[in-house]
Parts: C-alpha cells; structure tokens; sequence
C-alpha cells in the first residue's frame, strides 16, 4: 500500500451528473459513423495507409465464440459447438489479414496486438495456431510489442496458457465480474474465486508482464456487502490493472439480459454507492484511477504514462503504444486507419460472406474533418493524462484553444465549482475527485451529442 489517500466520491455529485453519455472508446462516437463509407473507402485509406511504412500499426482481432452466453453479456458475440463454423470463420478471418497486408504493401511492422471476444480461448491451440501464423507471415512485431487477450477463467486451461506465452502473449486479462456466489448464479457465470486465483497465480509463475482483471458494478443480487467482499478479494490478488464497468440493462437490445430479474438490480443510489466503494478501496489499496473505471498500479506502465503526458486510448483500451492508426480484424470489430473509422459486419454470416466475396467485410464508418481531429484531441488527452496544455495545442494546430473553444470552456464552469477541474498556469487539470467524472466533461466537446447522421437518436449508457 502506498500513502496515496483514498478518493471519497460524495454520492449527491453521482446522483446530479449521472444522465447517458460516450464512453469516448472514439470520437466521433460509432452512432454518427455513416454506412456510405464501405469497402471502396477502406481500400483507399489502406492505400494512403500504406506510404507512412516506418510507422507501426496496432491489430485488433475479434473472436466472437462462446459456449454459453452470460446474462449480463452486452458483447458482439456468437453461441455455437459447431466446429464447421469455427473452421469458416477462420478462413474467412485469415483472407481479410491477406487483402489488408496486400493494400499496406511495406508498411508491416506492428507494436499492439489484441485478441477480443467472445472468447479468445474458446478456439483450440491449433486453430488459434493458424490464425497466428497468418499475421507472423503478413506483419513483424516490434520488439516492445504489447501482445495482449481476454480470458475466462472458467474454460482457459493451463496448457492454453502456457501455449499463449510461448507465441509471444504478455499481457491476460481475466474476466471476473463479481466473486459473490448468489450473483454469479444470476449472471449466469459461475467461477469461485479459488479457480480465478488459480488462473492469475497460473499466468504470473509463467511470467506475464501485466495481468488485469474485469469487474462489473450494477448487477443483480450486488449490494455493498457483498461487492465491498467482492473488491476485498480482488485487492488480495493485486492485479496490475483493474476495469471497473457499470452493467447496462438493455434487455430490449440484448435479449439474454432478459434472464436477469429487473427487481433484483441495485436501485439507482445502491449502484451509486457501489461505484463510490470501489473507487475508495482501490485508491486506498494504492491503485492510480485511470480514465473513469480504470485502475493500475503506481508502477505499472500505464500509471508512468500517465504521469509523464503520454498515456493513448483506442478500442483495445488504454495504452502506452503510439499508433495513428489501428487495423481491425473480425466480425463488428473496429480499425481507425488514415484518420477514418472503419467497423465491420455485425453477423457471422454477412462477415463471412462479404469476405469472401471482396476480401472485406465494411458494414459503416466515418472520415474525420478537420474539427473532428481537434475535438477527438482534445476529448483523448482529457480522457486519458486528464490534462490539456494549451501550448501542446496550439503547438500541433496552430491555433488558440480560448479562441477555438471559447463557449465550451465557458460551458466547463460547473465542473470548476464542483472542484472536478483546476487551471494551473492557466491549462487544464482534472483533479483527483473529477476524473470519476471524465466522460461528463469530456461531453462538453463533443459536437454530435443529441445528432446522428442516419436519423437514429444515438443511446448511450449511463455515465455512473
């Protein structure tokens, strides 16, 4: 334990600014991305992509089997025992890298790998072999490369493990969710803590350098009991990092969160009070609170980054690799390549299909205006170092933050009162009690909150 003192959230400041809002995983956010910008879009990014050679890239893959599907999942993923199907997707997995290395040309080298689900390990060591082999013969690694996963504790094995670490794979992160047995039971995910710790002593005697852990706040049967003894037992493994996620009950858009009993979620001011909980027992355990519901060891790379100005964001979460651009691959997953966004197709079978018939799978997407790159600028570094200076800013576009944004910061004034900012040598800071806040100030900046561009109202979850 360090002397960091804990943050203590005072549950009226939760109560007023709780209301839906960005996650800022991007911006522009995904609900004003346009389906006009398709497959002949993302080819021409690659090209363009492709001249900048000495920059590496970061990948993303998208797994999305399971066995079963949790109750809570709000996960783009895909319930099968079909060996067949799994077989296919691979295939058609491994002819999207072919088309997107092809239109890359000499531009190979890569410093971020991620493997998202679903679940990763749902596939065998031989199928996750050919899917590895297939970006060792298109890309190269850099030799700080964070090759990261996500596990689940219940179906990972120890040979899995093992063969994960021996391709290169340095950082897990282990979904737990919640340790209390009645809740695991209504979640529909039951995994004792004995078999978590197993797993986490498991990936630390094999000598993985960051090993994190997910944990979910708002579920059924949670109170502050049992999630006070839930963050206690997380404490006790000392993860290097920890997501702390609000569950989002949309039962309309996910019809598996059906299964959970409405009247047995936390109401609103319980859920507030078990936000405030983990945010105090994991700053007094010494966590650093990274972005809004991220925690990570004072020494852990992320904490460094941090401190120093340097920590970056993207769809795999937050990083301290420097990449301008991101190459998704998968069913729905998402790349940012040549300052525009690109997300895949939702289904399996429209993935595969497009796949196979053009080598990509574009469902929609978003090029970025020059506004867009000064608000997605300034919404990353508040997000991510929870500082703006405003000579970086001007440094990089020429222009005065006071002039460009003059009525949104006048907008930031309620944030100043509430002791969520400060203004150090005339910048911006967020202070220890605001960054539990970050995506309500983050807000002010964004220009198409309440707009989309297909005429869809956008729904986002709550920022607490």
């Amino acid at each position: 334990m360090n002397d960091n003192k804990a943050t203590t959230v005072p549950i009226e400041l939760l109560r007023k600014y709780d209301r839906p809002g960005p996650r800022y995983t991007s911006y522009p956010t995904a609900p004003v991305w346009a389906s006009e910008v398709g497959t002949d879009f993302y080819r021409t990014a690659l090209t363009n992509a492709s001249k900048q050679k000495d920059t590496p890239l970061a990948i993303y893959c998208h797994i999305p089997f399971c066995e079963c599907r949790c109750y809570y999942c709000g996960c783009n993923t895909v319930i099968t025992r079909n060996s067949e199907k799994v077989g296919l997707y691979i295939d058609a997995f491994k002819k999207e890298i072919d088309s997107a290395a092809e239109l890359l040309h000499e531009r190979k080298t890569v410093n971020q790998l991620h493997f998202g689900g679903g679940t990763p390990t749902y596939l065998s060591n031989e199928e996750f072999s050919d899917i590895l082999d297939k970006l060792d013969e298109k890309f190269t690694y850099t030799t700080d490369c964070e090759k990261s996963i996500e596990i689940d504790p219940r179906v990972t094995t120890e040979e899995q493990l093992k063969f994960l670490f021996s391709r290169g794979f340095n950082r897990v992160s282990l979904g737990v969710q919640d340790f209390d047995a009645d809740v695991q039971v209504a979640i529909g995910r039951v995994q004792p803590f004995d078999l978590v710790k197993e797993k986490l002593e498991t990936c630390r005697k094999l000598d993985f350098q960051g090993i994190n852990i997910d944990l979910i706040y708002g579920l059924p049967k949670q109170s502050i009991k049992s999630f006070t003894d839930t963050l206690s037992k997380a404490v006790s493994l000392r993860p290097d990092r920890v997501a702390l996620y609000s569950f989002a009950f949309l039962p309309s858009v996910k019809a598996n969160q059906m299964k959970i009993k409405e009247e047995e979620l936390p109401v609103t001011e319980e859920k507030y009070e078990l936000f405030a909980k983990a945010v105090e027992m994991f700053t007094e355990a010494g966590y650093l609170q990274i972005g809004m519901d991220h925690f990570a060891l004072p020494n852990d790379e992320l904490s460094v980054a941090q401190n120093d100005g340097r920590l970056h964001r993207n769809f795999m979460g937050y990083t301290v690799q420097t990449s301008p651009d991101m190459v998704g691959f998968g069913m729905s997953s998402i790349g940012y390549i040549n300052n525009t966004f690109i997300q895949n197709d939702s289904t399996l079978s429209q993935y595969m299909d497009h796949v196979n018939e053009t080598g990509f799978s574009v469902h929609k997407g978003m090029r970025l205006s020059d506004d867009d790159l000064i608000r997605q600028y300034v919404i990353t570094s508040l997000m991510c170092n929870f500082r703006l200076e405003f000579s970086e800013f001007y440094k990089k576009f020429g222009i005065q933050y006071m002039e460009y944004f003059k009525s949104e910061h006048d907008n930031l004034s309620e944030f100043f009162v509430d002791n969520f900012l400060e203004a150090p040598n005339g910048n911006i800071r967020i202070t220890d009690l605001g960054r539990t806040f970050i995506r309500n100030i983050a807000m002010t900046f964004d220009a198409y909150l309440g707009k989309n561009r297909e005429g869809k109202k956008p729904t986002f979850s709550r920022t607490i």
